[in-house]
């Protein structure tokens, strides 16, 4: 049994300097491209990621990669693992496979919660999630009471229980995507689907929780959010007038496109404008969450844009180390 107690304030307390929050969103495979941003702005300036942030909030893919990122793992390793198993979770299938997966699909998940499992465990092993050398906030959704729910590590006196979860569990709540992937039922009895269902960009998550559990002043926050790549929405001329299908093809970008709007704007807000957003505009249609064979692609966007962005991100968010987060239990 671990013990739960409180440390002394001055273990408790945050960097009294600046707080650096780091926000990934969702988007299924597209997560390449956020990855490979990091790993390429790791490669050229020799400095982890994980340690200059006091903060890390992710949905979805991004809370995969945040709670990969605050167990340690290099981000080039995590690019690894979206190349190599990628393709494992989101499998390509021929035109006579896939007119069989569409009616399978109709009635059942498209993917196996299993397979994503197996995945997950090959990078994050049996670590629990208060192994994290990071302060995390992943954000899921309750499919038992229909409410918001938030996995958090020990980092107030508030939260006893979530850093006992093995990380993989926390990674399949968050990423648990309606359609996509079966609900998943946790040891707890609880039933919990994808983050991304309100907070797909998950930036207003990580602020509120910088200041409303850690007292933070908003002038000493800067926060970082990175997108997985965004297209640009409009209604075709029969979405004007028709509805049913021609809307469901397009409603899950829609949700997560007007939801990141929304978060990005109140951010802004919220952090007194000390927010960089990264992401990068695409052609319609020319990603989507489960096209693996876009991988490639996504990973050379995400390197490109380091390229442009590095020495704003070295200067902004990479000048000193975060202090050493100390969870408040032994």
């Amino acid at each position: 049994m671990v013990a739960f107690t409180l440390l002394p304030p001055t273990l408790m307390e945050p960097n009294p300097g600046k707080f650096r929050i780091l926000s990934l969103d969702g988007g299924g495979i597209k997560g390449a491209f956020s990855v490979s941003f990091l790993s390429t702005i790791e490669e050229m300036t020799g400095k982890n990621i994980i340690d200059h942030f006091d903060l890390i909030t992710g949905t979805s893919t991004g809370g995969i990669i945040a709670i990969a990122l605050a167990m340690g793992i290099p981000a080039v390793d995590i690019l690894r693992f979206y190349r190599e198993r990628g393709p494992h979770i989101f499998p390509v299938t021929g035109l006579h496979r896939r007119l069989g997966s569409l009616m399978h699909w109709m009635i059942k998940s498209k993917y196996s919660s299993t397979i994503l499992r197996t995945e997950l465990e090959s990078i994050l092993g049996d670590r629990k999630f208060g192994e994290a050398k990071c302060r995390l906030v992943i954000p899921s959704f309750n499919a038992d009471n229909g409410d918001v729910y938030l996995f958090k590590t020990a980092h107030h006196p508030r939260l006893k229980q979530d850093y006992k979860l093995p990380a993989v569990d926390v990674a399949l709540a968050t990423s648990a995507a309606p359609t996509y992937f079966p609900a998943f039922t946790g040891h707890n009895g609880l039933t919990y689907v994808d983050g991304g269902v309100w907070a797909n960009c998950p930036v207003t998550v990580g602020i509120v929780e910088a200041i409303s559990f850690l007292d933070m002043k908003r002038e000493k926050l800067e926060v970082l959010s990175i997108g997985t790549t965004c297209t640009p929405f409009s209604l075709s001329q029969l979405q004007r007038t028709l509805g049913g299908l021609l809307w469901n093809t397009g409603i899950i970008g829609l949700q997560m496109q007007a939801q990141a709007a929304s978060a990005i704007a109140q951010a802004k807000v919220l952090s007194g404008g000390r927010l960089v957003r990264i992401d990068v505009p695409a052609k319609p249609k020319r990603f989507s969450l489960d096209d693996s064979r876009k991988i490639g692609e996504l990973v050379a966007l995400g390197a490109t844009e380091a390229r442009h962005r590095e020495n704003e991100i070295s200067t902004k968010f990479l000048g000193s180390p975060a202090p050493q987060f100390i969870p408040i239990y032994k």
